[in-house]
């Protein structure tokens, strides 16, 4: 995996600027409007993911211009929506303990204060666990439906399983490496303030960009311009 190239490539698109300025836009207009139910913030959300998931793909299919133009508004919302489900199937575990555990919770707290505690502890360490497991897994399956154009095959749970054990130290790598793309995009909110508008963008297209690499070197294969070729043994 080339990592310099996934924190680079932004910046190699003649109109990144405008490009990255109306992501933050999108953003912007989803902070504005957030007391509306707090839709417009997950519609800007969706948008962003995908334009993220757009990224990964023309990095799978080797598109020499990696940073998509915004301009098929319906196929982004799409994208997005689709790469939104993704992630809600994979946390159904957490919601669903989390709504039981958190149940029990409430019910200990006035019988035995320390039973709910350790609970709560349990329910902390399980959330944990699986945040750290998903984001292991979500690269993978996030890239086969961007891959394939077909959203099942995010759920073809043992190619998804098969596809990282047999290459963890990749997915390893994504997972640290989409985690410093994380902070980067949290960082202008401590250093430019509403700069996270402008960060945040920034680094969900890093991640893009990771998980294309990361399914390309795991499946085996070497993305040239305008052409996937397969790697041969």
């Amino acid at each position: 995996m080339d990592i310099g190239k996934a924190f680079t490539f932004v910046f190699e698109d003649e109109n990144w600027i405008v490009k990255l300025l109306l992501a933050a836009a999108i953003l912007l207009l989803g902070l504005v409007f957030s007391w509306v139910l707090l839709i417009p913030p997950i519609v800007a959300g969706i948008f962003i993911g995908g334009y993220t998931v757009e990224i990964t793909r023309r990095v799978i299919q080797g598109d020499p211009q990696e940073l998509p133009e915004w301009d098929d508004w319906g196929k982004l919302f799409g994208e997005g929506l689709k790469v939104w489900v993704v992630g809600v199937v994979y946390a159904l575990p957490i919601i669903v303990v989390s709504l039981c555990l958190g149940a029990l919770i409430g019910v200990l707290a006035d019988s035995s204060e320390e039973l709910s505690v350790i609970v709560s502890l349990v329910l902390s360490c399980f959330n944990i666990l699986w945040a750290i497991l998903i984001s292991i897994v979500l690269p993978a399956a996030i890239a086969s439906y961007a891959d394939t154009d077909d959203l099942g095959a995010a759920f073809r749970f043992s190619d998804i399983f098969a596809l990282i054990s047999n290459n963890l130290s990749t997915y390893l790598i994504t997972f640290v490496m989409s985690w410093v793309a994380s902070l980067v995009g949290s960082l202008g909110a401590f250093v430019l303030g509403i700069g996270w508008l402008v960060t945040a963008p920034y680094g969900s297209f890093v991640t893009g960009h990771l998980y294309g690499q990361a399914y390309l070197e795991a499946t085996g294969r070497t993305a040239q311009p305008g052409v996937i070729e397969e790697v041969t043994a």
